[in-house]
């Protein structure tokens, strides 16, 4: 395979509670980060995808295993639920 997954490591899931534009409330997305410190998992998010007013907190780790089936990059992430970002 092409991945080199001795490099890898496991990674971050991480939690954004956001307020969706023109709604009411507040949504959870979790995202799964291909990153080991989880304040670096925090600050990729949100340097890439976080609102300032959101918050974003590491919730646990993930294995390296799942990053792979994912196809998540080292220092990329995804949704945990598979949607677009």
């Amino acid at each position: 395979m092409g991945t080199t997954s001795a490099a890898m490591g496991p990674g971050c899931l991480i939690k954004v509670t956001t307020s969706p534009v023109g709604g009411a409330g507040l949504a959870t997305i979790a995202y799964v980060v291909s990153e080991q410190d989880a304040d670096r998992a925090v600050n990729i998010i949100k340097s890439k995808i976080a609102r300032p007013a959101d918050a974003v907190v590491a919730v646990s780790r993930v294995s390296e295993e799942l990053l792979n089936a994912l196809g998540v990059a080292p220092g990329d992430f995804t949704r945990a639920d598979g949607r677009p970002s």
